[in-house]
């Protein structure tokens, strides 16, 4: 069982509110450790509230889109956002359960602000998505990459470019045409978080330091 840690005073009140919520909820610091981990959302992931609480969030729940791409980390994107008093969207979320399939889950976030040293947590309300688990793209679907770019990038020499997922591809197409993260999101349907979620990943991926290397490097690679 993981180390409990040590909680603001502010917070308790909300810890005893969410427990019996209908709504599947928990809550992580800013050490992104899980604090709180309620009775419906030990039903929805299977994890008990003693296995959960004190573990990082990222470790139990391995949060990733509905393509695979992993999404949390132990540089958590939301607990960045927050540190900088950003808000955070709606954003759909494939989380691991303990029964063995994953789950897609439209998650909300509330950050709750407090004194220092805490800072803040971040409450998160996980609704179950009826949209489903997508599969791996083909590229042929309306909206995918063009099938000429993916055959670029499976028959590509350069092991970097192979580690490209077709979402990413069609995502590094619209940066190249100039296209802004909330453009990108609402052509794809797709929070902004999420859009700069696979941009890292291409960056990663692809060994890159900006979205205009990442550019360069695919033009030269012929794979925009």
């Amino acid at each position: 069982m993981s180390q409990v840690p040590r909680v603001a005073d502010e917070i308790r009140p909300i810890l005893a509110a969410v427990e019996n919520s209908p709504d599947a909820v928990f809550i992580t610091d800013r050490t992104n450790r899980i604090i709180a981990f309620n009775h419906a959302a030990e039903s929805l992931l299977g994890h008990s509230s003693l296995e959960a609480v004190g573990a990082p969030c990222a470790g139990l729940l391995g949060g990733s889109d509905g393509w695979g791409n992993r999404y949390c980390s132990d540089c958590c994107p939301l607990v960045e956002m927050a540190g900088r008093g950003e808000a955070i969207r709606r954003f759909d979320l494939r989380l691991n359960s303990k029964r063995g399939g994953p789950i897609l889950s439209e998650v909300t976030v509330l950050q709750l602000a407090v004194p220092p040293p805490h800072f803040f947590y971040l409450l998160h309300i996980l609704k179950p998505s009826d949209r489903g688990i997508p599969t791996q793209s083909t590229g042929d679907e309306v909206g995918g990459p063009p099938r000429s770019a993916m055959n670029s990038v499976r028959e590509s020499a350069d092991a970097r470019v192979r580690k490209l997922t077709n979402r990413e591809v069609e995502i590094l197409g619209l940066i190249a045409a100039g296209r802004t993260t909330p453009e990108i999101a609402a052509s794809l349907y797709i929070s902004a978080l999420t859009v700069r979620n696979h941009t890292q990943n291409i960056l990663d991926k692809l060994e890159l330091h900006s979205k205009a290397e990442a550019v360069a490097f695919a033009f030269q690679k012929r794979i925009i």
